[in-house]
This record gives C-alpha cells, sequence and structure tokens, in this order.
C-alpha cells in the first residue's frame, strides 16, 4: 500500500490574510504583513506609557483580524461558553470546517472516522480575561472555565463540534507543534485509525495591540525586522495565526475523487535531547537525523527538492546551525533548491509556525511557483558559496520542472525544547484530461444557515465565479451539490457560464428549507404541451429515456406515430397540439417525468391529475401499467379528436357569477374549476362565441383556450362511453401512493381502488383542480410540484386560499431543462440524490468559497454579553411575561440566562436545545437548588428540562 498522503484540503488565516487566497497573494509579492503599532494603539491596548518610553520596547506583531469574533451557534455552543472559551480554540474550530469543507469533506452524510491533531500556544486569554475576573468563577465555577480553556479539551472539541469519529489528540511540542501534529495524523492515517485527518495548530498573544521588549542576545529583533538568512539578521517577530490542513491516505483520495494539493511523501519526529548547549537551543545532530529520516521515510533523494520551506527565525544561532544542517543532508553540487521561510513575511507563530509553512510549501507546488524570501538584502556568506545547494529567490518566479520527477518541496519546524519535525511533500499528479467543456446551463445551489449568512454566501461565490471566468461550471456545480454540506437557508440558480452565474446568484430569491416537506405531484392536461418538450430529460437520464421508449414503441402502431418526434423534435408541422397525439404524448412525458423525480429521491405524499394529467398519476400510483396507461390515453385522444367540433374558454370569474352569465346557454358546459376565479366554459363553437361577446359587453375577463373540443362536456358523451368500455377490460388495481380525483376532490388512499366506470365519467364530467388542491390543504408543510411542462396549475394553485402557504414549484418551467424546477424543489427542502441528477456527466472537485460565519462578538472584557458585533450586545431582561424575578420561575430564568449567556429564554425553553450540556445542567440545578431553598429531582425533567418544569417542582416542594 502506497504510504503517500495526499492534501486535500486547508484553510487558514494569518497576518494581513483572511483567507488562502491572501495569504499566497502576499507571500508571492514579498509582502510583510506584521503591524507597526502607532502610541495610540498601544496605549488603548493597556500598555503602559513607561514602557512605551523604554528603548528596548519594538512596538511590532503580527496579527490576525478580530480573534473575538466567533459563531457560536453556527456550532451550536451556548454564547455563555463561548464567551469563556480560549479564542485560541475558538478559532481552530471555524478553521477545522472550513478546511474540510474546502475540501468537500463535510456534507450531510455522517463524516465518519476523521481524526483530529491539533495544538495551541500559552493561553493568555484565560489569564487575562477570564481568570482576571474572580466572579467568572464564582458563577461559572471552575470546571465551566477548564473545559472551555483547558488544551486538553482543544482537539476533543471540535471531534465534538464537527462528529468527527476519529482519534482526538492535542499535540504540543512549542514552536514545532503544528507540524508535529501533521506527522502524527499521517501515522495515523497509515495505520487505519482514521480515514480523514485533520492536523494544525493555533496561537494567539493578547493583548495583539502590543509589542514586545528587546533584550540583548535574545531571540526577538531589536528593530522589529525578521530576515532569516539575511547576512544582518538579527532576531525574530512575534506573530499570530491558525491553520489546518486535511489529510487523506492518497489512494483513497484519488477513489473519492478529491482536490489533492500535493502529496505527503514521508516525515519524521525526533528530540534533540542533551546533544545540544540548552534547552531552548537548537541542536545540529537532531536536526540533521530528523531530515535524514524523513527523506529514507520518503523514499526521496533530497536532491530532487526544489524548494525548502525552512524553520528560519533569523536568529543568530538558529540559522547558523539549521545552515549546518541542511549543508549536511543536501550535498554540494546538487541542484540549486529555493530557500525560504515565511517567518520572514509573518513573523514568528509559535504553535501554528509549522502548519504556515507547511499550507506555503503547498501553494508553491500546486501553482508551480516559487515564492521570495521576504526582506532578504545580502544572503548570508553559507548561501554565497558557489558550491552550496541552496539559493535564495528575492522575487517571486516559475518553478521549472524536469522531465519524470515530479517537484518537491519540504518543510522544518524545531520546537522550543528540540522537538524537530520535517515532512516531504510531492506535487500531485497530473489530474485525467478534463473532458470537453459542458453544453448546456448548469444548476448551482447554495445554502447557509441564517438568512444573512446566504446573502453573504452568495456574494463571496459571485466574487469567486466572476474572478475565475476559466472555470469549467459544471465542477462548480457538483462541487456545491454534492460535495457541500446543505442547510436550511437556500438558493438556486441556472446559468450557462461563470459570469451569468455570478449575476444570477446576486439576483436569486433566497428561500428556508421546509422540514420534511409533503410533496404533492401536479399533472397538467392538454394545452400544457411544446414541442420537444422531452429532449433535454431523454438525453441526459437514461431512466426517463428508456420510459419514453417504451410508451413510444408501445402505440407506434396504434398512433401511425413515433411520439418521439413530437416530444424530442420541432415538430415542424404542429402535430403534438393534434388531441390524438397531444394526449398520449404529454401523458407519457408526464409518467416518466414522475418516475425520474422518484429515482432522484422525491417521495410524494400524494398525487392530482388534471384531466389527462390524471392518467399519469394513476399510473405513477401503480393503478395502471404503463402499456395500458399510455393504450388507454392513446384511445381517449382518438375519441375525443373525432368528437364534434367545440371551442373552450377560460372566464375570470366566480362560478356563481359564471353560472349566472351562462343562464340563457343551454348547450354551454362548465369544464373546469381551477381556481375561484377560473372556470373554464365548453360547448358549440357558435355558442362560445356568443358567451364571448356576453362577457366582453359586461367586462369580465376571459382567455380562449387553444382546444378544437369541447371537452369535458356534453359533446363529449359518446367518446365517454366508447372509452368505458375499453376501460372495463383494464384490471383494477390498489393505489400505492394517495390520488386525489379531480372528478370530484376525494382522496383515494393507498390500497384504495377506482370505482368502476371511473375513466368514462372523468371524461365527460367537470374537472374540478380547486377541489383536489384543496382536499391536501391540511398539509402544513406542503409542496405543490407541476409535473410537466409550463406553470398552468401552479398558477390556478396561487389563487386558491387554501394553499396559500404552499411551496410551488414549476418542474419545468422553460419547457426545457428541469434544472431549475429540480433546484426549486431543493430550496424548498425535498432532498434529492444529487449524483443521479448528474446522471454520469464527469466532474471535478473544485475549491469554492467556505461557509461565512456571523460576526457575533465573545470576549470577556467588563461589557455586555455577547452580541453581533455590529449591533449593541443585548441585557438579560429583568422580568418577562414568564415571571418577575422575584418568583421562583423568575429566579430560575434569571440563572439560565447568566449561565447560557442567551438573553431571549422563556418558559418552556429546552436547556438542551439552547446548546446546555449535562455538567452545565448539574451546575444549573445547584444553583438553582441554592436560589429556591428547595431540592429538585434531575430525573424527573428528562422529559421537560425547561424554567417552567424547574419552577414547578420548587413550588410542589414549598407547598407540600
Amino acid at each position: 500500500m502506497s504510504q503517500e498522503i495526499a492534501v486535500v484540503g486547508m484553510a487558514g488565516r494569518f497576518p494581513g490574510a483572511a483567507d488562502l487566497d491572501a495569504y499566497w497573494s502576499n507571500l508571492l509579492a514579498g509582502r510583510i504583513t506584521v503591524s507597526r503599532l502607532d502610541r495610540e494603539e498601544l496605549l488603548a491596548a493597556g500598555v503602559p506609557a513607561a514602557r512605551l518610553d523604554d528603548p528596548g520596547y519594538v512596538p511590532v506583531r503580527g496579527t490576525v483580524a478580530d480573534p473575538e469574533l466567533f459563531d457560536s451557534a453556527f456550532f451550536g455552543i451556548p454564547p455563555r461558553e463561548a464567551d469563556l472559551m480560549d479564542p485560541q480554540h475558538r478559532l481552530l474550530l471555524q478553521t477545522a470546517w472550513e478546511a474540510l469543507e474546502s475540501g468537500g469533506l463535510i456534507t450531510d452524510a455522517p463524516p465518519g472516522r476523521v481524526g483530529v491533531f491539533a495544538g495551541a500556544g500559552y493561553n493568555y486569554y484565560l489569564q487575562q480575561h477570564v481568570l482576571a475576573d474572580p466572579a467568572v468563577l464564582e458563577t461559572d465555577g471552575l470546571l465551566s472555565v477548564v473545559l472551555a480553556n483547558e488544551k486538553d479539551h482543544l482537539a476533543t472539541r471540535i471531534a465534538y463540534r464537527l462528529g468527527l469519529g476519529g482519534p482526538a489528540i492535542t499535540v504540543q511540542s512549542a514552536c514545532s507543534t503544528s507540524l508535529a501534529a501533521v506527522h502524527l495524523a499521517c501515522q495515523s492515517l497509515r495505520t487505519g485509525d482514521c480515514d480523514t485527518a485533520l492536523a494544525g495548530g493555533a496561537y494567539l498573544a493578547l493583548p495583539q495591540q502590543s509589542g514586545y521588549q528587546y533584550e540583548p542576545k535574545g531571540i526577538m529583533s531589536p528593530d522589529g525586522s525578521c530576515r532569516p538568512f539575511d547576512a544582518t539578521a538579527n532576531g525574530t517577530v512575534p506573530g499570530s495565526g491558525v491553520g489546518v490542513v486535511a489529510l487523506k491516505r492518497a489512494e483513497d483520495a484519488r477513489r473519492d475523487g478529491d482536490l489533492v494539493h500535493a502529496l505527503i511523501s514521508g516525515s519524521a519526529i525526533n528530540n534533540d535531547g542533551a546533544a545540544k548547549v540548552g534547552y531552548t537551543a537548537p541542536g545540529v545532530a537532531g536536526q540533521v537525523d530528523v531530515l535524514t529520516r524523513a527523506y529514507a521515510a520518503a523514499g526521496v533523494d533530497p536532491a530532487t527538492v526544489g524548494y525548502l520551506e525552512a524553520h528560519g527565525t533569523a536568529t543568530e544561532v538558529g540559522d547558523a546551525i539549521e545552515l549546518v544542517a541542511l549543508h549536511e543532508v543536501f550535498k554540494p553540487g546538487a541542484a540549486r533548491c529555493s530557500l525560504g521561510s515565511v517567518k520572514a513575511n509573518i513573523g514568528h507563530l509559535s504553535a501554528a509556525a509549522g502548519v504556515a509553512g507547511l499550507i506555503k510549501a503547498v501553494l508553491a507546488l500546486r501553482t508551480r511557483r516559487l515564492p521570495p524570501l521576504a526582506g532578504v538584502g545580502r544572503p548570508r556568506a553559507e548561501l554565497l558559496d558557489p558550491a552550496s545547494p541552496f539559493t535564495v529567490d528575492t522575487a517571486a518566479r516559475d518553478w521549472p520542472g524536469t522531465p519524470g520527477t515530479p517537484r518537491r518541496a519540504a518543510v522544518s519546524s524545531f520546537g522550543l525544547g528540540g522537538t524537530n519535525v520535517h515532512v516531504v511533500l510531492t506535487e500531485a499528479p497530473p489530474a485525467e484530461p478534463a473532458p470537453p467543456p459542458a453544453e448546456g446551463p448548469e444548476l448551482l445551489v447554495l445554502s447557509a444557515r441564517s438568512d444573512d449568512a446566504l446573502r453573504t454566501a452568495a456574494r463571496r461565490l459571485a466574487d469567486h465565479l466572476a474572478e475565475r471566468p476559466g472555470l469549467p461550471l459544471r465542477d462548480a456545480a457538483v462541487t456545491g451539490r454534492e460535495h457541500r454540506r446543505h442547510f436550511p437557508h437556500r438558493l438556486a440558480v441556472v446559468a450557462g457560464e461563470p459570469a451569468a452565474a455570478a449575476r444570477a446568484l446576486t439576483r436569486a430569491p433566497r428561500r428556508t428549507a421546509l422540514r420534511r416537506p409533503e410533496v404533492v405531484l401536479l399533472f397538467p392536461g392538454q394545452g400544457a404541451e411544446a414541442p420537444g418538450m422531452a429532449a433535454w430529460a431523454y438525453h441526459r437520464f437514461p431512466g426517463y429515456a428508456a420510459d419514453l421508449d417504451r410508451g413510444a414503441d408501445h402505440v407506434h402502431g396504434l398512433l401511425g406515430v413515433d411520439l418521439r418526434e413530437l416530444l424530442l423534435g420541432d415538430d415542424p408541422h404542429g402535430l403534438v397540439h393534434r388531441t390524438d397525439l397531444t394526449q398520449p404524448a404529454l401523458a407519457l412525458h408526464e409518467y416518466a417525468l414522475g418516475r425520474l423525480l422518484l429515482s432522484l429521491g422525491v417521495k410524494p405524499a400524494a398525487l392530482i391529475g388534471h384531466s389527462v394529467g390524471e392518467f399519469a398519476a394513476a399510473a405513477l400510483a401503480g393503478e395502471l401499467t404503463p402499456d395500458e396507461m399510455v393504450r388507454l390515453v392513446a384511445e381517449r385522444g382518438a375519441l375525443m379528436q373525432r368528437a364534434p367540433e367545440g371551442r373552450m374558454v377560460a372566464v375570470l370569474a366566480s362560478e356563481p357569477e359564471v353560472r349566472r352569465l351562462l343562464a340563457d346557454f343551454d348547450a354551454l358546459d362548465l369544464a373546469s374549476f381551477n381556481a375561484p376565479e377560473v372556470v373554464v366554459v365548453s360547448g358549440p363553437v357558435a355558442e362560445i362565441g356568443r358567451l364571448r361577446e356576453r362577457l366582453a359587453a359586461e367586462g369580465v375577463q376571459h382567455r380562449p383556450l387553444p382546444a378544437q373540443r369541447a371537452f369535458h362536456s356534453r359533446m363529449m358523451a359518446d367518446a365517454a362511453t366508447a372509452l368505458g368500455a375499453t376501460a372495463a377490460g383494464v384490471p383494477a388495481r390498489p393505489a400505492t401512493v394517495p390520488v386525489v380525483s379531480s372528478v370530484d376532490g376525494s382522496l383515494l388512499p393507498v390500497g384504495g381502488v377506482r370505482p368502476a366506470g371511473y375513466w368514462a365519467g372523468q371524461l365527460r364530467s367537470p374537472v374540478r383542480y380547486q377541489a383536489a388542491v384543496e382536499a391536501v390543504a391540511d398539509r402544513a408543510r406542503l409542496v405543490l410540484v407541476e409535473v410537466g411542462p409550463g406553470t398552468g396549475l401552479i398558477g390556478s394553485a396561487r389563487q386558491i386560499p387554501a394553499v396559500r402557504h404552499a411551496a410551488m414549484v414549476a418542474l419545468q418551467r422553460r419547457r426545457a431543462d428541469l434544472l431549475d424546477g429540480l433546484g426549486q424543489l431543493w430550496a424548498h427542502g425535498v432532498d434529492l440524490d444529487w449524483p443521479a441528477v448528474r446522471a454520469g456527466a464527469p466532474a471535478a472537485r473544485t475549491a469554492l468559497p467556505t461557509h461565512p460565519f456571523a460576526a457575533t462578538r465573545h470576549w470577556l472584557d467588563g461589557s455586555a454579553p455577547s452580541g453581533p458585533a455590529t449591533a449593541p450586545s443585548p441585557t438579560a431582561p429583568s422580568a418577562d411575561a414568564d415571571g418577575a424575578v422575584d418568583t421562583p420561575l423568575g429566579q430560575v430564568l434569571a440563572i439560565w440566562r447568566t449561565l447560557l449567556g442567551v438573553p431571549d429564554i422563556g418558559a418552556d425553553s429546552d436547556f438542551f436545545a439552547l446548546g446546555g450540556e449535562s455538567l452545565l445542567f448539574i451546575r444549573m440545578i445547584s444553583q438553582v437548588q441554592r436560589a429556591l431553598d428547595a431540592p429538585i429531582d434531575i430525573a424527573a425533567l428528562a422529559g421537560s428540562p425547561t424554567p417552567r418544569a424547574i419552577a414547578a417542582q420548587a413550588l410542589e416542594v414549598v407547598a407540600g
């Protein structure tokens, strides 16, 4: 088995870079992104003026933006717990999500055995913010503080909050922490303890707006510049940041179609032991050993490495020893290797330094660009030696390749205390040749946890696509559909190229998905047909094509026409509108569409057919076989075509009003009741003409229908009799799906059988579509889906008051592709089998923007409780409608608000639904018992852990 590990996801936040795109842009430009702070900033951060006046004080630090902001709700963490939590833990949790999401590794399916190996730096927040206020321990308790801040819980909290089932281990080795985490993650993958692994680290020094005190002969720079391997280098600069990589076994990544950024070919870890001058000093022997063993593990000659991301702290001793070790392993005369250190750009990130360097090296391999070593003026003498295998680049350049040999990079990270790590990287193997660009539109879906987040996500994705006009849109579409978790707030757009998709994203309606939606399929009748209406589905979905082929073949001899000529072609002779052909073509198309929806995962709660559409519904419900359905409809269409010529008109008025208007028209019939003020009248040509004159004279809106026969009128009596004779020979079968009759609006349940003579009566009787729709109106999460070309049934349903609460979707709105309809189905909460939607079309996973996190402030600094960063923090109310503060209920509510940090708590709120956990629940009960001086039976609260239930218990005790 291959030992190579694939880097399949990455995320990070570094000084001057909120994401990896900005990070790489800064590195290629050679930007130094540490901040030089002015006096006002430092004083505002609490740095004493006397310290600022000290000549040895250096006002420089690498900072990350907004470390106080955290989306606690996204992870189900109560606000108060988030306030207490070490911000390094919070940064790692969000970045871990982003690393998984960037690789398409976190979807609606359980993540499985995903390991977490991560570490963090010293917890300044605990010292300066949590323990600085004695009231915190008194209110929240020591255990809550420990759980929120102790490093033991860093990796396990990520595993718990993301639902990851692999090993979760906090790794701590000072400066080499995050690269040591990578090494251990690779070992865990190779031994099979996990199938995916997250590895990384975070470091946040507080206050961020502060410099440092320079000490002669120390490791810090006296001038605030970090110049690794420069002849004038004189120390390092501190910085903060976070980075996480997602890893998989290389063969698994290839099998799963993952986006592989680079391969980890091998790595090694050791410790200097006592073979050095002091505990904090580096050791040559240890570095030589770890490099040698890493290349042996990788099976790689160091001479093939083209870029080496060194530890490179810019200290005199550190750089000198590292170069001695490197020259020992990389022999003179070898190909020149570009030497770099990201500390020159962002400072020394302590526990996050190694992963920052690893991500830099991976990006170099992925883009085939060598970044410059920032700030270097004159390299050290060792590097100026022509025999040195190393070179220093002062500007970014293309990374030339060698035929037959992949590009390779390596990364070193050496911890204070002597734990050394070296990782060897190889560029990802070439991707399979890309298929020709897909023709036609693509469906892009996007979701978020909140409406505001969805709006932000749409803007981010739009910008991403607009900046990448060459991005294959199908890759972006499939990545979003199949390789992202889907949240309740959703939108869907259909576009043919990235620029159009970007425009559509900013205009698309945002919807909230229903929980467990109840889907009712609506099958339209004659008048919805269009030439070529089946072409898109026929060429995309083999199952649909098979259903259509079978039906067309079955009635070819009976009709004398191949229905595929109408359904797939342009139909230049207009045959699709001829009743004897329209009806079998439309019913066959609708039945095949219904079957397609079932194959894509749609589970209908009921079916409704309008006129001939009721046959498609019956076939989908199993009452008719497909052959019986298409044969009956072909016979029905032929009989109706042979009926006397007639006309139909839709009158936009109520049924009583239409009946009044028909008082003098004995030959006319009411043919359809589609909505409260949409009634169709049917009858002889001349009589319909006279009716239209009356309607016009009275100012009644109406619309003639294209039908050339008087459907659902007495003029269909002979056709109905003949159809009844044919239908009598078809066995009655029980329905497997509830079907609502459009003859009388009654529900045929599962197992029900239609009465004898139903199809004959259905042809003659008026269509009571409104009644049929009202029969399903009691479903609270109703989704009405028009299964056929056009929007006629949905348009009528929107006018029916009883179903105004329903979501309504036209599956084939444009009478061409189904993408918009499928997208709207999903947006309303209907789960779809996205690989089945793709139908085998080739697509590659691609990087897309990750879910935007809410900017909620969580910081203990004496301010009000947590709230949105853009608005004043809400304060807990002193009383509310559920209980005054001096009542037992009011006291319970006050305790909950304090412990959970949630101001909006009602008497019937569930403690665990608000994010509370078992240990915090016990602490809450303890505080309630002390406050109310009454014992509380915890077991009795199992079914109702609410303030009302707790207060009621206390009152019973007092009363008893």
